[in-house]
């Protein structure tokens, strides 16, 4: 997990307009969060939750945190995007409190994002 500093994406200039753009993105990442917080919740009651859903949402947290400079949080969202993904083709068996630990720790990175 990261220790909480907000990361800077190597290759984009410390422009006004970029620290904008990742600001607005950071305030959409949170708001979003709800949605992998729902769904690890569902994992750990073992109730249904729709993997393909959070498989999306993670993959995108992949890319985007990458490119808005949130390395730890592009990482924890590869994570469980590969697990995901694993379980989805059938390669790993369905462990929920595995993935749901997983989709935490994408949560933890957004919160640390977020300070």
């Amino acid at each position: 997990m990261g220790d909480g500093r907000k990361e800077r994406n190597s290759f984009m200039p410390n422009m006004p307009e970029y620290e904008a753009l990742r600001r607005e993105y950071l305030q959409g990442v949170v708001e979003r969060a709800g949605q992998l917080r729902a769904g690890a919740e569902a994992l750990r009651r073992g109730e249904d939750a729709d993997l393909r859903a959070l498989r999306q949402e993670v993959h995108k947290l992949r890319g985007s945190g990458g490119f808005y400079g949130y390395r730890s949080l592009s990482e924890a969202a590869g994570r469980a995007e590969d697990a995901l993904n694993l379980v989805l083709d059938g390669e790993l068996p369905r462990d929920d409190a595995q993935l749901a630990d997983l989709l935490d720790q994408v949560i933890a990175e957004i919160e640390a994002a977020a300070k």
